[in-house]
């Protein structure tokens, strides 16, 4: 299964067109909000941020909420990932992902892992640990 192409607006409202990322490992997140579990999530996944960028692997995260909303929560908590605001569940609906959903996306722009309603706590560790072993 290959992850769909997509036009979100990020953090600072402009617009990031996913054929730009062609030709590049990425993980993406598709969060359902902004509530407490959804930034402690943001903030275990920024832990890991430099770890994958070593490993030229692109994070993006998903989210229901406005560009603003997302430029807040970056600024509130010190986030270097890059969010993408789709308010309109168009990514999640052409996924068929319902909750929580992460997805490990090769070069090629196919889904090579994927975690479905997942629990937050220690799920950017377990992520980390299928990059270490598909992405060497």
């Amino acid at each position: 299964m290959r992850l769909p192409r997509f036009n979100l607006a990020d953090e600072n409202g402009e617009m990031l067109d996913s054929s730009l990322l062609e030709g590049m490992r990425r993980i993406v997140c598709l969060i359902p909000d902004l509530g407490e579990d959804s930034v402690r999530e943001l903030c275990e996944f920024d832990g890991i941020y430099q770890k994958l960028m070593v490993r030229n692997i692109v994070m993006l995260m998903v989210i229901d909420a406005e560009p603003s909303e997302l430029r807040t929560v970056m600024d509130d908590n010190g986030l270097r990932l890059k969010l993408l605001s789709d308010t309109d569940h168009v990514l999640s609906r052409e996924c068929g992902a319902e909750g929580r959903t992460t997805y490990m996306v090769s070069k090629e722009g196919d889904i090579v892992a994927e975690w479905k309603d997942v629990s937050v706590d220690g799920h950017a560790s377990a992520v980390y640990d299928r990059v270490k072993l598909l992405f060497k």
